[in-house]
């Protein structure tokens, strides 16, 4: 302690203490700057513990929606409605699409052409983490706009559970049944040869990378022969007269070089052999012969023969 304050404790010992305590006191209380300073740095502190913990939350949000997606697209056929089984699997009940079928005649003159405009600006492509959130909305547009069906199997190519899926839908098969570039095809038989007499636009069909990567693909093939939209379209008015006539069939196929290429598809000669409704008419229209018949062919040549030789000696 120097000396002055040493004399100042001993003249007036409270006064001194009174003064020491006083600025002591005036050093414990902080400055306005380091008040707003202190302020300042806390503020800060929470606005990185909100954003932080908001990270977290958003995080543990995309992690559970993406668990839960990848749940749906892993159980996507088990997922199915029993009634949409119906014509995908045809094993214990099999599907008859005939009932409520309406056979409409439409008008020679109609208009063949629909745009995509007067159906929406989007064209809805499933796939196996939105299925669930189609709209009925959703499969009436795939199945009445122009090309949307085969955009769905361009984006769903390694995929035919799901395109089982789509084909099952009622409403898109309706949608597509009544399409008016469909629809007369469907009805009249004779439209439906003129349709198939045009080889240039059956050639840039079958042409297309994507009916090329569809019909190579053996259960893609198999998903649509017995597809419930593949049995409407068979027992649609064209569909049952050509079953019924299946020689008028071969000659079609005959004059068309695209549809002999279809028919020498092994898949495709599968599939119409499995076909519940072509099944009966698949050796004429695939130009087969049962073996049985084949070897009693065979057999019988050389009978012939030889009941000839020995009629010939008898003479």
């Amino acid at each position: 302690m120097k000396k002055d304050e040493l004399m100042k404790l001993l003249r007036n010992p409270a006064e001194y203490r009174k003064k020491k305590q006083q600025a002591a006191a005036q050093a414990a209380v902080p400055s306005a700057a380091q008040v707003q300073a202190r302020a300042e740095k806390k503020r800060q502190d929470t606005v990185l513990l909100v954003v932080g913990i908001g990270i977290v939350c958003l995080t543990l949000i995309t992690l559970a929606f993406y668990l839960s997606a990848k749940n749906r697209a892993e159980n996507l056929v088990a997922a199915l409605d029993p009634d949409q089984l119906q014509g995908l699997a045809l094993k214990d009940k099999e599907f008859n699409p005939n009932m409520g079928v309406t056979v409409i005649n439409v008008q020679e003159g109609h208009d063949r052409s629909v745009a995509v405009t007067q159906l929406g600006s989007t064209l809805p492509v499933i796939s196996r983490f939105n299925y669930k959130t189609f709209t009925p909305q959703s499969f009436e547009v795939v199945g009445a706009a122009p090309w949307a069906l085969t955009m769905n199997f361009s984006s769903n190519l390694t995929d035919p559970d799901l395109m089982r899926y789509l084909l099952a839908n009622d409403k898109l098969i309706e949608a597509f049944l009544h399409r008016p570039d469909v629809e007369p095809l469907l009805t009249d038989p004779q439209m439906l040869v003129a349709f198939a007499s045009d080889e240039k636009m059956l050639n840039e069909f079958f042409e297309s990378d994507v009916v090329k990567n569809v019909l190579s693909n053996e259960k893609m093939v198999q998903a649509i022969s017995v597809s419930r939209w593949m049995s409407y379209l068979l027992i649609s008015a064209s569909g049952k007269y050509f079953r019924k006539h299946p020689q008028e069939a071969v000659a079609v196929i005959a004059s068309s070089p695209s549809l002999q290429k279809f028919r020498t598809n092994p898949y495709v000669r599968t599939a119409i052999q499995n076909n519940r409704y072509l099944k009966d008419i698949a050796q004429t229209v695939l130009g087969t012969q049962p073996q049985a018949e084949k070897r009693q062919t065979i057999t019988a040549q050389p009978a012939v023969k030889k009941s000839a030789g020995g009629s010939s000696k008898k003479k």
